[in-house]
């Protein structure tokens, strides 16, 4: 598996925490989307971002909901298997002040607690960065695909060598970045 080289932090790209700056931790599979990819994925966003609701699942920085939510997002729940990880995204909502429109699930995401998770049904946006090494692209649409609303928007993020199925699902926009790749979908009705 070729690492990608880990940046000590990385940089909200815009909005009102724009230049603020989140940790990178030494953690397994953590791999901040770069900022040339999150910087187009957020200009796709832009008609769309403001008051939606957001869901940034394998969160692990809390990049992609962070930036949503600098970028005028209503509400953006982060889930996040890894505790200490967890923890350092509950530090920056408080740092940021954004207590009353962010919070933290810990937990692996899987086919049964994605049916537990009302945040997946009320999502208007839900980002997917699973790790890598996990390949979890296709199972996730899987499990997510009849639990989400017909106007919901999905971003899922795979390594450039992991063919997703995207079965149930219209892919809007497609970006390939080095070994990112990263598709906007919509689900067919």
């Amino acid at each position: 598996m070729q690492r990608r080289k880990q940046p000590k932090g990385v940089r909200i790209i815009g909005g009102n925490l724009k230049r603020s700056k989140l940790e990178v931790l030494e953690r397994e599979g953590l791999r901040p989307t770069p900022d040339r990819v999150r910087e187009t994925l957020f200009n796709w966003l832009a008609p769309t971002i403001s008051s939606a609701t957001v869901v940034d699942c394998f969160a692990g920085t809390g990049s992609m909901g962070f930036e949503a939510l600098s970028r005028g997002a209503k509400i953006c729940t982060f889930i996040e298997r890894d505790s200490t990880t967890s923890v350092a995204i509950k530090a920056n909502i408080v740092r940021f002040d954004l207590t009353d429109r962010a919070k933290v699930i810990t937990c692996n995401l899987s086919a049964s607690t994605i049916k537990q998770l009302q945040e997946i049904r009320d999502a208007d946006l839900i980002f997917a960065d699973p790790p890598f090494h996990l390949r979890l692209g296709s199972q996730f649409l899987t499990w997510i695909r009849s639990q989400i609303q017909p106007n919901c928007r999905i971003i899922v993020e795979c390594q450039s060598t992991e063919n997703i199925e995207t079965h149930g699902f219209e892919v809007l926009k497609e970006l390939s970045a080095g070994q990112d790749y990263l598709r906007l979908l919509r689900p067919i009705l």
